[in-house]
């Protein structure tokens, strides 16, 4: 490979290990403790771990994300992953509620019908509020969609819905297309889940039920040139996500280790872990760089991506904010990332060198160099003064 790693792959494969440690412990496993067991008894050496349940995932179908789609498709049964912790009855009522709600949906949904959900779970915002615990059940249709029996029954709860079903707290909307003038649509992304999205879903299961198993990007650039075929814009972030519940509830039809998209967090993740020593295309870099995290940890490119998210949150000490964890001390819960210079997020340095006084009094996270920004501090200046902490 042409690459040179820098101190951040070090620490991503050391973040890895943690986060499946602690994904063991205290979010699933087949063996014991079976997930468990608390945050704050894991015992991973790391206080931001303790008491964040953002950081306990190394496979995105057991992320936040993720888990209520794992309700709505296992329901009530045996084939859950969680089955270990919801017979022992250690579960929140969210899952209680919608497993047993959805039990049975199979003899109702087929291939299309799932595809529909994906869709329309992961362009509504995935049902992610990440100051919440847990943290994947907010302003979601699924709570209701067992209720259906075809995409058109769907489609008609979109429209009739009496509650928000659309969240952009920690995720984002496409650019939904606007709804034609006099149409009773109110929302693009009514319009959008009325007369696009079950097309759609149903070209999307016939296009893998034929074939054999495809690629990821192969999956992806179906349905990117679907949008444009229809006059739409390329949801590039959103259908990646469908592509990867593809890949976790259909692998039947998927090549799991083949490349995948990249997000803007995790290509800027992937920027800081190691560099080209010849010239490449971005995309070939960053290829071989999954490629080399696939050989050093065995994680999926398309699992491995999720984690350069959680990874870089992780150097920057993130946590959202309000609700669930307003009672932490946000200047005294950190990472133990060990590179103690790095200039963005929330960091211990910038309390050290009294660039902030308390990051207590904050109402959303300093994301990238907002604390250098306020003391008009160049990146170069301030690894020169940690060099003195």
């Amino acid at each position: 490979m042409a690459l040179e790693t820098t101190q951040y792959y070090d620490e991503y494969l050391r973040y890895f290990y943690l986060a499946l440690d602690q994904q063991k412990k205290c979010n699933v496993s087949t063996e014991e403790p079976f997930g468990m067991m608390s945050h704050v008894e894991s015992d991973v050496g790391d206080d931001l771990m303790h008491h964040v349940e953002l950081y306990d995932v190394v496979e995105r179908k057991y992320a936040g994300f993720s888990q209520i789609v794992n309700d709505a498709f296992y329901g009530w049964t045996d084939q859950h992953p969680y089955w270990k912790k919801m017979e022992a009855g250690k579960i929140t009522h969210q899952r209680d509620t919608v497993a047993h709600n959805w039990t049975g949906k199979h003899s109702d949904f087929g291939l299309p019908e799932w595809m529909y959900i994906f869709i329309l779970h992961r362009v509504c915002g995935s049902a992610i509020n990440y100051a919440t615990k847990p943290s994947g059940y907010h302003n979601t249709l699924l709570f209701s969609l067992h209720n259906c029996k075809t995409i058109e029954d769907m489609v008609e709860m979109v429209n009739n819905y009496p509650y928000s079903f659309y969240t952009s707290v920690g995720y984002q909307f496409p650019a939904f297309p606007k709804p034609p003038a006099g149409s009773r649509y109110k929302r693009g992304g009514d319009y959008y889940l009325s007369e696009y999205a079950p097309k759609l879903a149903r070209e999307l299961a016939e296009f893998l039920q034929k074939g054999g198993k495809r690629d990821l990007r192969e999956i992806g650039k179906f349905m990117l040139d679907w949008n444009v075929a229809h006059g739409l814009r390329q949801y590039h972030f959103q259908y990646a996500a469908v592509v990867a519940d593809v890949a976790d509830w259909y692998p039947e039809y998927v090549n799991k280790e083949s490349p995948f998209y990249y997000g803007s967090n995790a290509v800027e993740c992937i920027s800081y872990l190691a560099r080209p020593t010849g010239k490449m295309k971005q995309e070939e870099f960053l290829d071989q760089v999954m490629e080399k995290i696939y050989q050093d940890t065995g994680a999926y490119p398309y699992n491995a991506e999720d984690v350069c998210c959680d990874f870089i949150r992780w150097v920057e000490n993130y946590v959202r904010p309000g609700s669930d964890y307003d009672h932490l001390d946000f200047d005294s819960v950190w990472s133990s990332c060990r590179i103690k210079d790095h200039p963005y997020g929330r960091q211990k340095a910038m309390l050290q060198l009294g660039l902030i006084d308390t990051f207590n009094n904050i109402s959303a996270h300093p994301s990238d160099d907002t604390i250098l920004k306020a003391n008009n501090m160049t990146v170069e200046q301030y690894k020169d003064l940690c060099k003195a902490l």
